[in-house]
């Protein structure tokens, strides 16, 4: 997983303890524009304003962002999903609790609670957006929810060729967000070894094996999902291996069953020592090896071949367009 992954929930938390500028002196305010990835959403915001921070409506702030809300009568509980992920907070508590993520699950302490107004649940926005990785933005009475990909990335992701498109997925700056809840993964005998596996002519979905685990993952709507996951039965007969046997358990999600020619990509590290490995995958389920090179302390100590993104004659087929 990208090393930044790790930040997440203290970038998180920062983020709740930060709320948006007051609008206005009064009790309530309906003036403010709330725009969702550049579509308006309403020009009449209905607002409150509580110990000097703007809060809005629970309900109309999940729905911009495709997640859902349910309201438990019994435990005064709002709930809000998206993907797999659970915010769990209710009116006047000052901490929320966040589940069904893999690196964050938890409370979250909240400077600001939710409060109940007129049978409406009001909420700091950055509580919502930033939770589920929205950028949030306000600029004189206009508050901007955005997508977390910049519109040079989404250009790169979406409409560049495999080559650069394939290697940006895999490093892309930004958690993975799971549909079921995600399996632990284990390292036997410290291998830390990744594989990459792309269908033929695409580069918005791939499968990831690390440690004993392998995730199906695309982006869907400008965010990294894992819509299927398994664990390895045997590790030590190696990951591209058990791959190609499919020997898993605990499968959990929908298996996407690529029947197509795919291509491999392997890294790992050992010490000082570093190896990488490219290849094909045919869809008789047989590979081979189109590249490989090992460096020791920086220096090369063997290769053969020349390693790359793209099997030779490979075009791509999933380019999105606007």
């Amino acid at each position: 997983m990208n090393k930044s992954f790790s930040l997440v929930f203290i970038l998180l938390t920062a983020f709740l303890f930060i709320s948006l500028p007051s609008i206005s002196h009064a009790e309530s305010n309906h003036d403010t524009k709330l725009v969702v990835k550049g579509k308006i959403v309403t020009n009449q915001l209905p607002t409150i304003i509580e110990n000097g921070r703007t809060l809005i409506p629970l309900l109309l702030v999940s729905e911009a962002v495709d997640a859902q809300v349910k309201w438990e009568q019994n435990t005064s509980t709002a709930v809000v999903q998206k993907w797999g992920e659970r915010l769990t907070l209710k009116p006047d508590a000052h901490q929320a609790q966040l589940q069904g993520t893999a690196y964050h699950d938890g409370d979250l302490a909240l400077e600001t609670p939710a409060k109940l107004k007129n049978g409406t649940i009001y909420v700091p926005i950055r509580l919502i957006a930033q939770t589920f990785g929205y950028e949030v933005s306000w600029i004189e009475g206009e508050i901007t929810i955005n997508s977390p990909l910049s519109e040079a990335k989404k250009e790169m992701l979406h409409r560049s060729s495999l080559e650069k498109a394939r290697p940006e997925m895999i490093q892309l700056d930004q958690p993975v967000h799971y549909i079921n809840t995600p399996l632990d993964i284990s390292y036997p005998n410290e291998n830390y070894d990744r594989t990459y596996i792309f269908p033929e002519g695409e580069a918005l979905g791939y499968y990831s094996i690390s440690g004993d685990t392998i995730s199906w993952i695309e982006l869907q709507d400008d965010f990294l999902v894992c819509t299927w996951q398994a664990h390895i039965n045997d590790v030590s007969y190696g990951q591209l291996e058990s791959f190609l046997e499919m020997d898993i358990k605990n499968a959990q999600g929908i298996d996407p069953k690529v029947d197509k020619d795919m291509l491999y990509y392997s890294n790992g590290s050992f010490g000082d020592s570093m190896h990488w490995e490219y290849g094909k995958i045919d869809k008789n389920k047989t590979y081979t090896n189109l590249a490989y090179k090992r460096t020791v302390s920086g220096e090369i100590t063997d290769s053969e071949g020349t390693m790359s993104f793209t099997l030779p004659g490979e075009v791509r087929t999933d380019y999105i367009e606007d």
